[in-house]
């Protein structure tokens, strides 16, 4: 009975999902989204720093950034009193998030302490004074643990206080000031040379598929050929049948049709109102797609990168499992571009 009654639960779910109702709820809660998305534009950016230095990859901040992002809609559509501070608010989601997907990974999540030996004074000169942060940041990435990667990060790069600190992290100042010590000591006995490893708290970066090199980057060649013959039967011929295209943080579709009706003809169909060409780039390790816009009223004008796609390969097939366009993560677009020395421009945050 229990199995029966859950069977009619879950019809009864997606005829739901069939009606007009559901239809016109979907686009309210697409413009919804899209409001929250913009009102934290202001500090969007700060909240992706944090991300980016709590990460390996750019992949995996802009990962840590969207779900955070999800989380918070979430969280705020349940709070009756209001959010003072948007982006301590937003850092705490973030923090939590992080460690938790490193426990998730089995991967040891240091525990608050309060005691220190000989605690510094929160006015002690900064350890990363001489570092610049780029330097900083990689060092905290392979050196510390989850919790004092993330104090160290909010105290001397964003400049927080020990209580603003304490209040993201949902902690004690005391052990906040811990962990800073801990986190300061391991930076200084980098910087002097004392030999000491990665730290098994390291992120791991995203995999691009379980495909050798060679065979991704002539997949990408192939995906940019067609995109550059605006051949969309190619494009979608290149997924698998249940493969994914996801416009990061607005749009997913699955399967041939979704993907030909909706990214690839939005993109690459008669009605679209810009040019785009295609480059392969080698860049973080990986080979990705730089997509290069010109309005259709001056081709001849000089392209700009509008958009950065992913790929992760099937298993056993020169096909594609998964396509990610960055073109609403204009922090992405900011690195990558900008790592690689080219113009660029960005797309804001929401399609809707």
């Amino acid at each position: 009975m229990a199995l029966e009654a859950g069977t009619a639960a879950v019809r009864a779910v997606r005829a739901a999902a069939e009606t007009p109702a559901f239809a016109d709820n979907r686009n309210d809660l697409r413009r919804a989204r899209r409001d929250f998305l913009v009102a934290l534009e202001p500090v969007r950016g700060s909240v992706y720093a944090y991300c980016r230095s709590l990460t390996p990859t750019v992949w995996d901040a802009e990962d840590l950034l969207q779900e955070t992002l999800t989380k918070a809609l979430a969280e705020a559509s349940q709070r009756h009193e209001p959010i003072l501070n948007t982006e301590a608010w937003l850092v705490r989601i973030a923090t939590n998030t992080w460690i938790d997907s490193l426990r998730r990974s089995s991967r040891a999540v240091l525990e608050w302490s309060d005691s220190a030996p000989e605690l510094p004074d929160e006015t002690a000169p900064d350890p990363l004074a001489n570092l610049d942060v780029e330097s900083a940041l990689r060092q905290l990435l392979h050196l510390l643990p989850p919790r004092e990667r993330a104090c160290v990060v909010l105290k001397d790069v964003f400049s927080y206080s020990l209580a603003e600190i304490a209040g993201m992290l949902e902690t004690t100042p005391g052990a906040v000031k811990s962990a800073l010590h801990r986190g300061r000591a391991t930076l200084q006995a980098a910087r002097s040379g004392s030999g000491m490893g990665a730290s098994s708290s390291a992120h791991p970066g995203t995999e691009t598929g379980a495909v050798p090199p060679a065979d991704h980057a002539r997949l990408l060649r192939r995906l940019a050929v067609a995109f550059n013959a605006y051949d969309i039967d190619a494009m979608v011929d290149l997924f698998l049948a249940g493969g994914r295209s996801e416009v990061i943080g607005n749009v997913s579709e699955t399967g041939h049709e979704q993907i030909r009706t909706g990214s690839m003809s939005h993109t690459f169909g008669a009605d679209a109102a810009e040019l785009y060409q295609a480059t392969v780039h080698h860049f973080g390790g990986e080979d990705i797609i730089l997509l290069w816009e010109r309005p259709k009223e001056t081709p001849e004008a000089p392209g700009v990168v509008a958009d950065v796609l992913r790929v992760r390969a099937a298993h056993g097939a020169p096909l594609i499992a998964e396509l990610k366009w960055y073109f609403f993560c204009p922090e992405v677009l900011a690195e990558v571009a900008g790592g690689l020395d080219l113009p660029f421009k960005t797309n804001g945050v929401s399609y809707f």
